[in-house]
């Protein structure tokens, strides 16, 4: 188990500093009351980053409170992330040194800190102020210093303080503290100079000299203003690259064995693919029509033509009648943040007032939203989104953050003008867009904190980054992951959630794409997304499996054999998944076989009612019966699959959309078996076997050398060939229940079958 510690009396004198440093903003809140916002590197955002980190990596943990940390929660933890908690009280210190001594702990420490120096590996740690940027400079040695990474990194934010730190004799330094000051166009331009150690191991602590997951949290949600660095290695993947270095020096202080046992968030997929579509009003429905036909889930951002100018009450109704049709459709709001100076639903009840409206207007159940245009108001928008959580239930979550067109704490710089579609309006900073609009280049979705001098509190809902109107170079670069020179390096961040806006009025604009408009880029999109294994998902979903998978509970026991996860919430949480990478030979939960076992190490965890737990046993024993090999897909999720150990009966709860085969391993080649689905009447099914050409040569070889033994070589597959049927629109719930049919009744409706099959060349039955 790994946790983050949050230090609260390390955020009160945070709070005290920013008030004597005047590094505050108070404004009146979306309540009617002052709020002070807390500015810069006070705010204490890294803890949100930290698990960012952990939750891309499905490593589930805690966030734990310093009062929280006792001896007996410490016991539990193999693993403890410490960001930027520079106050931490002396039994807190002691506590951890205790625990330290105890047992195979480690210990992750970035930013400041007042741990005591030879806990860390160090000789020497004090706090030193630092005017421009700081960043990092591998050495040779360290697992990044080779061509296929850049020379240094930009680590964190400008002004920041870092530390200045003498590694203890033993330790290893795997990175070099740089700061940049001058012209920061690029990192050739930029004043590079020496700050001492950055990175310091041992072999069981890890410390982080400078604020990484301090600058990683504040860009995530608008709090910094990036622009001037995020160009220096991959503006698409900068941020994912530092959460990568992180996540490769977890491992290499030995806490691979976090990986072997967890619950994915995202199935046996390899990463997310959301498609956003702004609606404006133009009926260009080509981008619909497309994802309809192949069921490809997408979520249409639509505005409010009571309070929007760009579309009309005709348009909004065709929009919403197309949309609620399909349940893989979803209908969302375009939240409006251009109309008005300053924008008037982005600030105070604003947000809350045009979500409420619009729901009203258009007719439909808003579960999420994309902003539009316009400008974020910072801290303001924030505040505008923790009312809005506070007061719709429904609300999921936005797409807020994803480019700065930015009003900051009620500055205005006449230097910046970004035109909105309703007119020039003057901002404080504005997206450099000369490749990417994805400012934080971390691309998972996350929780927005309100950080003030009075509370830190992660909001209900989710936000996260995207691109838009995308060309198939940049459809490449976002799928390509974080940044690496060259193709080659097998090692990547995991769980990317890749999300595209595109136009539906730009579908067949021939000013766009050769003529051809953005229509080939969406497909162009979706083919490499599945040909990557990706899940694709609507922003609803997407944001509902985050929430889901974020409120199971998690336990191991047995060094991860044994696996207890509880539903705390009120409502049913289904298709989630356990990978298991030590060695099983099946899986059990009660006296149930679990027989989705997908790849050999994805395990569906069977539909958690709300209150419900279940417990999974890992067994050596293997079982040559009925199993499902085959992840779930697009058009069929398995939700539960079992055998009764008793009477050898499997039962298959699916949600399906339209005709979805389904194929049942481990069976009798001589066997015939019985199907049911739901309540319809049982069919009779033999076994299907697909042999390979290159088995079959080797049948015909080994047949020439025996003619009496039949042999059965590698390529030859035996299965139970189904078909499940849902609605042509909507995914539904189906059971099948599948058993054998014992002899002699098996014999005689074998004998039927294979009288009815056609006589047809190639059909082998």
């Amino acid at each position: 188990m790994i946790a983050v510690l949050f230090s609260e009396a390390s955020r009160a004198v945070y709070a005290a500093e920013a008030h004597a440093r005047n590094e505050t903003y108070t404004f009146t809140d979306a309540w009617g009351m002052p709020r002070t916002w807390l500015k810069n590197e006070y705010a204490y955002l890294a803890p949100n980053a930290a698990r960012l980190l952990l939750s891309r990596c499905n490593l589930k943990h805690d966030l734990v409170e310093e009062n929280g940390l006792t001896a007996e929660r410490l016991a539990g933890l193999r693993a403890l992330l410490i960001p930027n908690a520079a106050h931490l009280r002396r039994e807190t210190i002691a506590r951890l040194s205790r625990w330290m001594a105890a047992g195979d702990r480690r210990l992750i420490v970035t930013g400041k800190t007042n741990l005591p120096p030879s806990l860390l590996g160090l000789e020497s740690c004090t706090t030193a102020e630092a005017e421009g940027f700081t960043g990092w400079r591998w050495r040779p040695g360290s697992p990044f210093a080779s061509d296929d990474w850049e020379t240094l990194y930009v680590s964190s934010f400008r002004g920041f303080t870092v530390q200045q730190v003498e590694p203890a004799a033993g330790s290893r330094v795997l990175a070099d503290l740089v700061e940049l000051t001058g012209d920061l166009e690029n990192a050739s331009t930029a004043t590079v100079t020496d700050r001492g150690p950055a990175i310091v191991a041992t072999d069981r602590t890890v410390f982080v000299a400078n604020q990484v997951l301090e600058m990683i949290g504040g860009m995530m949600q608008g709090h910094l203003n990036v622009e001037p660095v995020r160009h220096f290695t991959n503006p698409v993947h900068w941020g994912d690259t530092l959460l990568f270095f992180l996540r490769r020096l977890m491992l290499d202080l030995g806490l691979g064995d976090l990986w072997n046992t967890r619950l994915r968030s995202f199935g046996a997929y390899d990463g997310v693919l959301s498609f956003r579509h702004d609606v404006h009003g133009m009926r260009d429905y080509s981008f619909l029509d497309y994802q309809i036909q192949n069921l490809i889930p997408a979520s249409y951002d639509i505005e409010d033509p009571s309070f929007s100018t760009n579309i009309d009450y005709s348009m909004a109704r065709d929009w919403v009648a197309r949309t609620t049709q399909h349940s893989f459709i979803e209908p969302a709001l375009h939240n409006d943040s251009s109309i008005g100076d300053p924008p008037t639903a982005i600030f105070g009840k604003g947000l809350f007032n045009l979500v409420t409206n619009a729901g009203k207007t258009l007719g439909i159940t808003i579960c999420t939203c994309g902003r539009h245009s316009g400008g974020h108001m910072h801290p303001e928008t924030l505040d505008a989104m923790d009312y809005l959580y506070a007061h719709d239930t429904r609300i999921l979550g936005l797409c807020t953050f994803c480019f700065y067109h930015m009003i900051e704490y009620g500055v205005r710089n006449p230097e910046v003008v970004a035109f909105t579609g309703d007119g020039d309006r003057v901002l404080t900073y504005v997206t450099d867009v000369r490749r990417t609009i994805a400012t934080p280049g971390v691309w998972f979705p996350f929780h927005p904190v309100v950080t003030t001098d009075k509370e830190w509190r992660p909001l209900r809902g989710w936000d996260r980054t995207h691109e838009y109107d995308t060309a198939y170079e940049l459809v490449e670069t976002v799928f390509g992951g974080h940044g690496a020179r060259r193709h080659g390096v097998d090692d990547r961040l995991e769980n990317g959630v890749y999300s595209f806006q595109y136009h539906p009025e730009l579908a067949r604009d021939p000013s766009v794409n050769s003529g051809k408009g953005t229509l080939d880029y969406l497909r162009y999109c979706i083919n490499l997304a599945e040909r990557r294994n990706y899940w694709i998902a609507t922003q609803a979903e997407l944001y509902q499996r985050m929430a889901d998978y974020e409120a199971l509970t998690f336990e191991m026991r047995d060094g991860g054999r044994e696996v207890i996860i509880g539903n705390p919430t009120d409502r049913r949480i289904v298709a989630m998944v356990l990978e298991q990478r030590l060695p099983f030979g099946s899986v059990w939960h009660g006296e149930d076989e679990l027989v989705h076992v997908a790849e050999g190490r994805f395990v569906t965890v069977p539909p958690l009612a709300p209150g419900a737990r279940a417990t999974l046993r890992f067994e050596p024993q293997e079982y040559d019966e009925l199993l499902l090999r085959h992840p779930s897909n697009k058009g069929l999720v398995i939700l539960d699959a079992r055998r009764d150990r008793r009477s050898n009966e499997i039962r298959v709860t699916v949600s399906v959309c339209r005709k979805q085969p389904l194929a049942v391993e481990g069976v009798d080649p001589e066997g015939v078996y019985e199907v049911q689905v739901d309540d319809e009447p049982a069919q009779q099914v033999g076994v299907r076997t697909v042999r390979t050409i290159q088995a079959r040569l080797a049948e015909k070889t080994d047949a020439a050398a025996q003619p009496t033994r039949r042999t059965y070589t590698p390529g030859t597959t035996r299965f139970l060939d189904l078909e499940v049927e849902g609605e042509e629109d909507n995914f539904v719930e189906r059971v099948i229940r599948v058993r054998q049919i014992p002899e002699p009744q098996a014999s005689k409706v074998k004998a039927a079958l294979m009288a009815a099959i056609p006589a047809k060349r190639g059909r082998v039955t």
